[in-house]
């Protein structure tokens, strides 16, 4: 066995067997009926890994899974590929028509693919990226930690791997909520996501309402602010049910060490991180402290950044996440 795969399997065996309690959390009453789960897939230009990834959403266990698959303009073999699988499974896999219309990002899909069907038929809705693997009890551990903790919304840390570099390396997203981190970052990635019936539903409510997304708008950070903002209890789960594959098209990579740092270091001097704040004002409930924080992020006065710079134990989930927010405080880069 390649030494990435042995990793892989001994990370992937640390995961117990699904125990689906049916309760308040929205899993079905009858317990001889599995949960059912509308998968939201955004694919473009992804013939290389696309056939992977819906085969092991097709794979999940306990559940009874349906993939809505949305097209941005691929000029490969993406929607060939889709369209074969969706006649191989046609109860299973609906290719949802863009109409032409290019939203030119995976969030652009995202949000048109939950404006786009009905949520009334799935007890839960998760989002997939195009490129990854998930394991087999994916969504049943997300379901049956979402009922446990009586929450509406679920994310997870991710094993990343590389096969051309025959890596393989934990990402640790979870963290100890703060109150208000919502507003500074998203749950975790967007693929690990499940939001109950509804969760969906709030968020596609709201989206329906807003101005355009801004440049670079991340549907993980947008999605996490409406349910924390609206009173919705998220779970972030330290486990992993998610192969995170690496490779060159990445849009958002698993950086590691120094290299993450820079790399968000150059994303938040470029001005995406303040404006991407701003923008959630058109999201969020506006209740507490939200607006007075965005408020003070949008003037950025010496007396506005000393409030948030002393606060900031409340907009991140980790140490090292607060003293960048501060850092980025005092060089005015937020």
């Amino acid at each position: 066995m390649r030494a990435d795969e042995a990793t892989v399997r001994r990370l992937a065996s640390r995961r117990g067997a699904c125990v689906l309690h049916h309760g308040s959390s929205g899993i079905l009453a009858d317990q001889n009926l599995s949960p059912t789960v509308g998968v939201l897939m955004a694919t473009f230009n992804g013939a290389a890994h696309c056939e992977d990834q819906l085969l092991s959403l097709l794979w999940q266990r306990d559940v009874d899974v349906h993939v809505y698959v949305r097209d941005d303009g691929s000029q490969d073999e993406t929607s060939a590929i889709v369209a074969r699988l969706a006649r191989r499974f046609p109860d299973r896999i609906t290719v949802i028509d863009g109409g032409g219309i290019r939203t030119g990002s995976a969030t652009g899909s995202f949000f048109a693919l939950l404006q786009g069907i009905d949520l009334t038929q799935s007890d839960y809705v998760a989002f997939a990226d195009q490129d990854d693997v998930w394991m087999p009890d994916k969504l049943c551990q997300a379901i049956a930690s979402m009922a446990a903790h009586r929450a509406d919304g679920y994310s997870s840390d991710l094993i990343a791997y590389h096969r051309g570099d025959n890596a393989v390396w934990m990402l640790h997203k979870a963290g100890k909520e703060a109150e208000l981190d919502y507003l500074f970052q998203g749950g975790s990635a967007g693929c690990t996501y499940v939001l109950s019936a509804k969760a969906a539903e709030l968020v596609a409510r709201v989206m329906a309402k807003v101005p355009p997304l801004c440049p670079g708008a991340s549907h993980d950070w947008i999605v996490y602010a409406i349910c924390r903002s609206y009173g919705l209890t998220w779970f972030r789960d330290p486990g992993a049910g998610i192969l995170y594959r690496q490779h060159a098209s990445n849009l958002y990579g698993a950086r590691r060490g120094w290299r993450d740092v820079l790399a968000k270091l150059r994303l938040t001097r470029s001005g995406w991180y303040r404006d991407h704040i701003l923008w959630l004002r058109h999201v969020i409930a506006g209740g507490g402290d939200e607006l007075r924080v965005l408020d003070a992020i949008e003037r950025g006065g010496a007396a506005d950044r000393w409030w948030l710079i002393r606060h900031a134990t409340r907009f991140r989930r980790t140490a090292q996440g607060v003293q960048q927010l501060r850092a980025a405080l005092l060089s005015r880069a937020v």
